[in-house]
This record gives structure tokens, C-alpha cells and sequence, in this order.
């Protein structure tokens, strides 16, 4: 059996796979984001009933919200009981078998080329979540991109484009992570509300925004205008840097009607002439393929003969 744990803020789900992948079980535990010891105690508690589920053992891998430093601290995330933690080795003393540990996102995009996934066996492909963050994941020659220091992928704190900026009036907004001007802080959920009010719209919310853009409110639509020439141009600066086949859009954001198919012409248009616009395709694993991810490489790390994904 293959586990694999996803880690949220506010919840952490656990699912257990056959060889096959197959999901056969899963559940979620509140995350008690504020209190390591009880985290770390929920996690091994976890782990131990999925053996007793499946009278055995199975691998292990955990997708993590925000990125481990090299040093083994968890870095940008809304988990702030575990900042002080060197991570993996506070979970080798209550686990009692090898894991693995990788961004969330990243394992979003594992799962996507992996068996049933969007960009199954896709040898070069991107993956961005578009929800109330904005997280990736690369895949090159078929392995999963993590670079020296754990972060790569992490295309929406890349600065938003100057020329882009000029056209649009945009302010440089500082972002959680501590820089400002990153381009989540415009392209995700949030930084869309921030649009819909630069224009002059008075939404709160994603979903107050896109009431607005369905009945044709102006500063809704140019709201979205911006919206998708800012994420066109962002993706455009993927494709110029890792040169992928297909980019796997995830996240509540990337469901919006239009977007998927609007996506490749807004790309275009920040591309030089000749360089080729990869597909675009939405999740088909959804909610599930961080999880799943996860789980994939855990199994792939625990087979010590096979360095796939």
C-alpha cells in the first residue's frame, strides 16, 4: 500500500493507494496549525490507523504548504506551530518508517503526470494552481523539478512585469512571502478581488467578483481583461524558461468558464515569434492530486531501483 498525506492549514487529509493507484481509503483530521507537539502526534496517530486499515504498511510521502529552506524549516506557510522545527527530523522521531516530504503543489503536478492525470506521461510539463495562493510545479525529462534549495516552481512570487504594470496603473502590493510586487498577489484569488477594486468594482471575494463579471459589470470585465493578460504573461515567462508540452491549470480559480480556453491566446501574445504555445488543460484529478502525489513519491522513493516518478 502507498500513503499520502496532504497537509492544509486547516485540515490534513490522509489517503491510502493500491500499486495501481487506486484511492481505497481516505479521511481528514483538523490541523492544529498552532501547536507542534499536537500536529506531530496527529500525524503518527494517522499513520498508525492506516496500517491497522490495511493490516500492514505502506509507503509514505507528504505534500507541505510553502517550501523547507536548507536547513529543514518550513518556509511561507500558514502553519506557524511548525516554523521552529527542523521538519523532517521532528517527524522521524514519531514516524516509524522512511518518507518523503515535498511542496504541495508540486505533488499536484507528480500526480497529473502520473497514470489518469491530465499530462499523463508527459515528459516535460508545468503545473500552476490558481487558487487562494499561486503554486507550481515543473516536470523536465520526466522528473520532478526541485532545484538546490527545494523551490522550484514557485512561479507566483516571480515580480510582475513592469511593462504590465504601466499598462495597467497597478500598484506594487507587498506579499506575504515579504517581497512585494509578486505576481500571486494579482493572479490568485485575493490579488483578483485586488483587480475588480483597482477598476472600481466593490467585490470582497472571488465569488463577488464573478457575480459581477456573469451580469456584464464593466470594471468586472476589465477586472478579468487585466486578469488574464497578467497570467498570460506570467506563463509566458514559464514557457520561455522550461519550454514544456503541456501547463495542467489547478485550483478554484482555473475552473472559471473561459479561462482554459482563452489561456493559450493570452500566452501568445508574451511569446516571441516562432516559440510554440504548449496545451493548456484543466486538473483531472482535482482536489485529490495533491494527495496523490504525495503518495506517488513516497512509493517512488521507497524503491531504491526505480528513480521514476
Amino acid at each position: 500500500m502507498h500513503y499520502g498525506i496532504d497537509v492544509g492549514g486547516t485540515k490534513t487529509e490522509i489517503a491510502i493507494y493500491d500499486r495501481n493507484w487506486a484511492c481505497l481509503d481516505h479521511w481528514r483530521e483538523p490541523t492544529p496549525s498552532d501547536d507542534a507537539k499536537a500536529f506531530l502526534s496527529m500525524l503518527a496517530t494517522m499513520v498508525r490507523e492506516a496500517d491497522r486499515r490495511c493490516a500492514g504498511r505502506g509507503t509514505l510521502g507528504f505534500g507541505f504548504p510553502g517550501v523547507l529552506d536548507e536547513r529543514g524549516h518550513l518556509i511561507t506557510a500558514n502553519l506557524p506551530g511548525l516554523r521552529p522545527l527542523v521538519l523532517e527530523t521532528a517527524l522521524a522521531a514519531v514516524l516509524d518508517r522512511a518518507f518523503v516530504i515535498e511542496n504541495d503543489s508540486r505533488c499536484f503536478m507528480v500526480s497529473e503526470v502520473g497514470p489518469g492525470g491530465a499530462a499523463e506521461g508527459a515528459r516535460h510539463a508545468f503545473g500552476a494552481i490558481l487558487g487562494t495562493g499561486a503554486g507550481g510545479g515543473a516536470i523536465v525529462d520526466g522528473r520532478l523539478l526541485s532545484g538546490a534549495g527545494r523551490f522550484a516552481g514557485e512561479w507566483g512570487h516571480l515580480p510582475l512585469s513592469a511593462a504590465l504594470a504601466r499598462r495597467y496603473d497597478l500598484p506594487c502590493i507587498a506579499c506575504g512571502c515579504g517581497l512585494a510586487g509578486c505576481l500571486e498577489t494579482y493572479v490568485a484569488g485575493p490579488g483578483l478581488v485586488r483587480l475588480h477594486r483597482h477598476f472600481g468594482g466593490a467585490s470582497e471575494s472571488a465569488e463577488e467578483w464573478h457575480a459581477a463579471w456573469e451580469v456584464g459589470e464593466e470594471a468586472a470585465q476589465r477586472a478579468r481583461e487585466c486578469h488574464l493578460d497578467l497570467l498570460g504573461g506570467a506563463l509566458a515567462n514559464v514557457v520561455k524558461l522550461l519550454s514544456p508540452q503541456v501547463i495542467v491549470m489547478g485550483g478554484g480559480l482555473a475552473t472559471v468558464e473561459g479561462l482554459l480556453t482563452a489561456l493559450p491566446a493570452a500566452i501568445s501574445m508574451h511569446l516571441f515569434p516562432g516559440v510554440e504555445t504548449p496545451e493548456v488543460v484543466g486538473s483531472r484529478l482535482g482536489a485529490s492530486s495533491g494527495v496523490r502525489g504525495a503518495a506517488m513519491l513516497g512509493a517512488a522513493s521507497a524503491d531504491a531501483g526505480d528513480e521514476r516518478i
